[in-house]
């Protein structure tokens, strides 16, 4: 198909091999999205969405900063970016290119993709936006707490299948999807300790001569409490 034209599912003539194989699996996966079991896992998918992300990331920032735990706070402070970033990220790849997703095709016979962004949900299934933002966070969590990565992932892939068998997505947008979250994490990450460290410095090097000496105290002590390490 060109520029998104609609077709069928055995209307694949111009796809790649790859884009061949990604289709006949999510529709493999998606035919058992009426299953119990399935539509039990899609609700813990729901999880991956953005408010659910926010608000933990959230939660942990307030529970670092009043207990003073310098690494739960980094932690939150770069799943917040992470996730804002995984976002912003994603919405600019789904203004760029539109496909629809496994269900409509299963239900309707109907495959479009293509060049340009549609303002249907249905047409936005590339890339996952639930599992960009899952896998930031994951990472995020796993950067700060080795011990945690394992669990992190593991939770963050079950939301990236679920989307699949739900029949939301097609298994290359959770690839996508990650890759986004992956690069989405070290971004913000990095450039989170590089504000922190600027503005610590400003702090040690009396940069703000205005500040009265309660107020820099003050303020050393809130940038102890968002250090990294």
């Amino acid at each position: 198909m060109q520029n998104g034209e609609a077709g069928n599912a055995e209307d694949l003539t111009e796809a790649t091999d790859l884009e061949k194989a990604d289709v006949e699996l999510g529709k493999e996966i998606g035919k058992r999205r009426h299953h119990p079991a399935v539509k039990a896992a899609s609700k813990f998918g729901k999880l991956g969405d953005q408010g659910p992300l926010y608000a933990l990331s959230a939660g942990l920032l307030v529970i670092g900063i009043l207990t003073r735990n310098r690494r739960l706070t980094g932690s939150a402070l770069s799943m917040g970016g992470a996730i804002a970033l995984a976002d912003r990220a994603k919405c600019g790849v789904k203004a760029i290119v539109h496909r629809t997703r496994p269900n409509v095709l299963l239900e309707e016979g109907v495959y479009k993709r293509g060049e340009g962004g549609s303002e249907d949900k249905e047409e936005q299934s590339f890339p996952s936006g639930h599992t960009a933002g899952s896998v930031a966070v994951a990472r995020a969590l796993s950067r700060h707490y080795p011990a945690a990565g394992a669990g992190a992932g593991v939770a963050a892939l079950a939301v990236g299948l679920s989307r699949v068998a739900k029949g939301s997505h097609w298994p290359l947008d959770i690839v996508a999807g990650a890759i986004i979250g992956f690069a989405s994490e070290a971004i913000a990450t990095h450039v989170i300790e590089q504000g922190l460290k600027i503005a610590e410095k400003q702090t040690t090097f009396g940069y703000l001569p205005i500040m009265r000496p309660s107020e820099a105290n003050w303020r050393r002590r809130a940038l102890d409490a968002l250090r990294f390490r």
